[in-house]
């Protein structure tokens, strides 16, 4: 895959599409590379507020320079997981946003970048850390949990087939080595596998690493707290567009968005009162990449947009 490649931002026409017109406060709470908010700020009238929000210390760094051009924009960068991000934007002056836009889990760069640890493809440290400045590591939660915990780890987050062999063999062999490389964990999840298991489609460490990865990184409890400051701090009108890469992520979206996209429940006792919801789902349906975007950008196949509109 080209360098280029790496870098397209996916759904991009159609997250563009939710953008409201006119002088807007712009909030990207994962602001990865800046592919999806240097397309969104060609078309933000002079006067407007950009907020970019990122754990990668690094990401932020080359998002600024990026976005240098753009004059005429206020822009803020905050180092933050965007959970956390809010009363930090609030301190800059700014408590309502227009459009807020949530790309979630790890960008294409740290994919591919074996020292981060994130890909059970390339031999590194096993890291995975978005922050990487701070916190425990794959490594530290692979050497320390029960073999219980594991196992509770790898069913919750991501339903893991076998956890429970998968957990058993960790143990065993980290009291013979540090299993302290991506590697050494593919080959343990390997080890713990039946055959029929490892001949199906896919990579058999997916879903392990992925579960190790919420984990670290706290991924899903970020996501539901972040959606429902997210949603508090529109303004009237504005909106809120949710990239998700995964059954799991696009479940909390959805369920977040029904609930608060639907009438309230009226006492039948009382006098009936039209009672509108606060908001409006602008995709009943969730929104997935085309087929020219697929035969452009492979990565995007999993991609699933939801976005939503704050009424009153």
């Amino acid at each position: 895959m080209s360098e280029n490649t790496c870098h397209v931002p996916v759904l991009l026409k159609e997250v563009v599409s939710f953008v409201p017109n006119g002088k807007i406060v712009y909030l990207d709470l994962t602001l990865g590379r800046a592919g999806h908010a240097s397309a969104i700020l060609e078309r933000l009238e002079k006067g407007s507020i950009f907020v970019g929000v990122d754990r990668d210390r690094k990401a932020l760094e080359e998002s600024e320079q990026r976005l240098k051009p753009f004059s005429g924009i206020r822009r803020v960068y905050l180092h933050s997981a965007y959970a956390q991000a809010f009363p930090a934007i609030r301190r800059e002056g700014i408590d309502k946003a227009d459009f807020i836009l949530m790309d979630i889990g790890v960008s294409s760069p740290q994919f591919d970048t074996p020292e981060r640890g994130f890909s059970y493809r390339f031999d590194g440290p096993l890291d995975m850390r978005m922050d990487n400045e701070t916190g425990r590591t794959a490594e530290d939660i692979v050497m320390q949990y029960s073999e219980r915990q594991l196992t509770e780890m790898f069913r919750r987050n991501a339903q893991c087939s076998y956890a429970n062999l998968v957990s058993r063999r960790i143990v065993e062999k980290r009291r013979v080595e540090r299993i302290d490389t991506t590697m050494k964990l593919v080959e343990t999840i390997k080890e713990s596998l039946p055959a029929k298991e490892l001949g199906k489609k896919g990579h058999p460490a997916k879903q392990f690493f992925l579960a190790l990865r919420y984990e670290v990184n706290g991924e899903l409890e970020q996501l539901e707290k972040g959606l429902e400051e997210a949603l508090d701090f529109l303004s009237p009108g504005g909106r809120l567009a949710v990239i998700a890469f995964n059954f799991e992520e696009d479940r909390i979206v959805k369920e977040c968005f029904r609930r608060h996209g639907r009438r309230k429940a009226v006492d039948k006792f009382l006098p009936q009162v039209e009672d509108e919801p606060q908001f409006l789902e602008l995709t009943r349906k969730p929104i997935v990449p085309t087929k020219d975007e697929l035969e452009r950008n492979n990565r995007a196949k999993s991609a699933i947009l939801r976005a939503i509109e704050k009424r009153r």
